[in-house]
């Protein structure tokens, strides 16, 4: 006789849950680029596109993913008056919480990680934007990631004047996801509107330290959003199959 108050199983659940595809110590993948090269749209494509295939994956973005970040990302782009140094620090104090909370627990629990900008964002930026000892920032990264490196980097590359124009015509900067909130507000969008010479700057950082590193995948962004996602997805793939996901698993 059956117990009323006992619950039923789900057993199509339990199915999906098991199937689900994981990667031992999970890998994590970092989206870089200038204002308006398309990495946010692109992250949340490959995203929607690897639970597709039943990959246990996660999304967020720096600064924010926590609300320490979000905070943070909104007082840093806000402020007129900033030095560099102190936005430095900021971003790397957001860059720790969100190791603690969304990063290190998703790779321990054997997900694939995306995040829209990560280290390197410091380095082109800070240092090669606004000259600032780029030995230090390497450090600071270090004890902010505990020595964490992506797996794979989506380069997303083009033009700092083409770019720019792409975001003097984005009107709505927001998402609804709770670990994916792009909060720039019109008056927000501080980096967006720094001189070019400070975009080309950022520009040649993410060409000089991606030359000659296998970890990063070089796209010209000038293609269409179809076209880029295709070639994510596709180098994408090798690294799960180079990590023991079936081939199969990936087709679509």
């Amino acid at each position: 006789m059956r117990n009323n108050n006992q619950h039923s199983l789900d057993f199509g659940d339990i199915t999906s849950k098991l199937d689900k595809i994981n990667i031992n110590n999970g890998l994590l993948i970092t989206f870089e680029g200038g204002e308006g090269v398309g990495k946010s749209t692109q992250a949340k494509i490959l995203f929607h596109q690897l639970e597709k295939y039943g990959v246990d994956c996660i999304i967020t973005q720096e600064p924010g993913g926590s609300i320490l970040g979000n905070n943070i990302r909104k007082w840093v782009k806000s402020s007129s008056n900033i030095s560099p140094l102190s936005e430095t620090l900021l971003f790397e104090a957001a860059r720790s919480q969100i190791i603690t909370e969304i990063i290190s627990p998703g790779l321990r629990q054997n997900k694939v990680v995306i995040v829209d900008r990560f280290t390197d964002s410091t380095i082109s930026y800070q240092g090669f934007g606004h000259g600032l000892d780029i030995e230090i920032i390497n450090q600071l990264n270090k004890i902010a990631t505990k020595n964490i490196i992506p797996n794979l980097t989506i380069l997303l590359d083009i033009e700092p004047e083409i770019a720019l124009s792409r975001v003097s015509n984005q009107t709505d900067l927001f998402t609804g996801d709770d670990n994916y909130k792009r909060v720039d507000s019109e008056n927000q969008r501080k980096f967006e509107q720094k001189p070019l010479e400070f975009h080309q700057k950022v520009r040649e950082g993410y060409l000089s330290i991606s030359k000659n590193d296998k970890r990063w995948c070089l796209i010209n962004a000038e293609q269409k959003s179809d076209v880029i996602a295709k070639l994510i997805l596709n180098k994408t793939k090798e690294l799960l199959i180079k990590n023991g996901v079936e081939k199969t698993r990936l087709e679509d």
